[in-house]
């Protein structure tokens, strides 16, 4: 397990490179192990984050401190192969392919104004 503050994880690939284990251990002291397969983990990943964001909806945005999480200096935006917009729904959704993991995430035009508007 590698400690990052109070959390702790590990990654473990199969020989193949076929699957990979996600060990998590949360502040309570339970270890969850969560297994990513790299030919088609779409539908693991899309639950895992609904789930996130169900349980985080309401709530105000986490913050980190300067050497946790997001700022801490091993943490690096992973780029995609590639990026594309899909349009065929009711609300247009970025695509970000990983390379056997598909990330989809709805678009809000609105929100996406807001942040690209220019700040004084």
């Amino acid at each position: 397990m590698k400690q990052i503050g109070s959390k702790a994880w590990r990654v473990q690939v199969s020989d193949d490179g076929a699957s990979v284990a996600l060990g998590i251990r949360a502040d309570t002291g339970k270890e969850y192990e969560v297994l990513l397969s790299t030919v088609d983990s779409t539908p693991i990943v899309t639950d895992l984050l609904n789930e996130m964001v169900r349980t985080h909806r309401g709530k105000p945005s986490r913050t980190f401190s300067a050497e946790a999480g997001p700022n801490h200096f091993k943490s690096v935006p992973v780029p995609p192969l590639s990026t594309r917009i899909d349009q065929s729904g009711e609300r247009p959704v970025l695509v970000l392919d990983f390379g056997g993991t598909v990330l989809k995430v709805v678009i809000d035009p609105a929100q996406l104004q807001a942040l690209s508007a220019p700040r004084t």
